[in-house]
């Protein structure tokens, strides 16, 4: 099995994003991940690749609300490639190389309790959040 590399999305990744969003998200519209790719960070945004498939990605932005938090508008991860540890590996890493809170709205449950086993917390506002900082023990609310 080839490494998986880490790339920043660019403009000519935009199509198989799509492509993956709608085999990972067949409930959602395709029109909500062409507005969060039109407003993505571009230092933010990652694709996951083996050899020459993408077999994941994670949209990042910067929302008003949430200041100078990074939110996760999407993380998916091919079907192929799931269950075998490498989603947590991905989100380590990804959170190992940002500094402050990362917000997210998990789709469901099951989601929600595989973010909390990674580190995140429920807020008192329904979102989920990482604290990358040395107080994010002291910043945990509770579930």
């Amino acid at each position: 099995m080839d490494a998986l590399r880490f790339c920043r999305l660019t403009s000519k990744d935009k199509e198989l994003v799509a492509s993956l969003f709608s085999k990972c998200f067949p409930e959602s519209d395709l029109e909500d991940m062409k507005v969060s790719w039109k407003y993505r960070s571009s230092k933010d945004s990652f694709g996951f690749w083996q050899g020459d498939k993408l077999v994941g990605f994670a949209i990042g932005s910067y929302h008003s609300c949430s200041g100078s938090s990074l939110y996760i508008d999407y993380f998916a991860l091919d079907d192929s490639v799931r269950g075998k540890g490498l989603g947590t590996e991905i989100l380590r890493s990804f959170l190992g190389n940002f500094e402050g809170s990362v917000h997210l709205f998990p789709i469901s449950e099951a989601i929600a309790r595989w973010y909390g086993r990674n580190g995140f917390s429920k807020s008192t506002k329904g979102y989920y959040v990482f604290h990358t900082y040395g107080t994010r023990g002291r910043c945990r609310l509770s579930k």
